[in-house]
């Protein structure tokens, strides 16, 4: 890799570029940084022993190039860094809602693209990254992809066809545990404890449980049933959970983002 180039240092654009400049896959120095806010770039770029380019040139000096800007800007950046690309140079784009089609009809029909959705827990290294790739794109294309990502957590390579799927699931997901985690921490302090307490043990209990699915690989329902007592306390919350729908409306909640997701490919 001759260089990687970031353009848009937005949240996710600036934890991209500090945990890929941290990794053995590229050289901090061969880190390229655009943005339109100039003291921000400026500064991170100072942090990272990078350098800060105009989006006109950075593919003058970077054959990798992650577009982190928002859907909106898309275009503009493209049209500014269009001039510059050539067949050689591999353009990852985690812009939601953005296809490989209209990012190839934005630069060239030969060009490289490959679409990511990361979602939050990449800031710290934890996320979920589906990459869905072009025919233009070599194998060793999508292995240093794949390298260059998994600075930011697990990765996953599926057909473009599953993005919606993926936006619902992975990508809106965070969302879905952080209001199971609220209403379980109000729950906690509803029934008598502290605020403090209730957090630190449901946090816990939601890393524990995960852990251990991960660890045993045994289907949810089993490890539901292991805690479950016959007439326990387990058992009167679940019933508390089937009288509200709480399954179907999750899942109705994740066929309902996969809907949003399809509509707006197409605003």
């Amino acid at each position: 890799m001759k260089g990687l180039g970031i353009i848009g240092l937005g949240a996710m654009g600036s934890a991209l570029a500090r945990r890929m400049a941290m990794s053995e896959v590229v050289q901090k120095r061969a880190v390229f940084l655009a943005d339109v806010r100039r003291e921000h770039v400026a500064s991170l770029a100072d942090q990272l022993g990078s350098s800060v380019v105009e989006t006109e040139a950075i593919g003058q000096v970077a054959d990798t190039i992650i577009l982190a800007v928002k859907p909106g800007q898309v275009g503009q950046v493209l049209s500014a860094l269009r001039p510059s690309l050539t067949p050689e140079h591999l353009l990852i784009s985690i812009a939601a809602g953005i296809s490989l089609g209209d990012l190839a009809a934005a630069t060239s029909l030969s060009q490289p693209i490959i679409r990511a959705m990361p979602n939050t827990p990449c800031l710290i290294g934890k996320g979920a990254i589906v990459l869905s790739s072009n025919n233009n794109v070599s194998a060793a294309q999508l292995e240093l992809a794949q390298r260059l990502l998994e600075a930011t957590g697990r990765v996953w390579l599926l057909p473009e066809e599953q993005m919606d799927a993926v936006t619902a699931v992975s990508g809106s997901g965070p969302a879905y545990v952080y209001l199971f985690l609220e209403a379980l921490i109000d729950g906690g302090v509803a029934a008598g404890l502290s605020y403090s307490t209730a957090t630190e043990l449901a946090i816990q209990t939601a890393i524990g449980a995960i852990q251990m699915m991960m660890e045993t690989e045994d289907h949810p329902a089993v490890l539901r049933n292991m805690v479950t007592s016959p007439a326990g306390t387990t058992a009167a919350a679940l019933r508390e959970f089937e009288k509200g729908n709480f399954r179907s409306t999750l899942i109705e909640a994740v066929l309902a983002a996969w809907d949003r997701s399809k509509e707006l490919q197409g605003e």
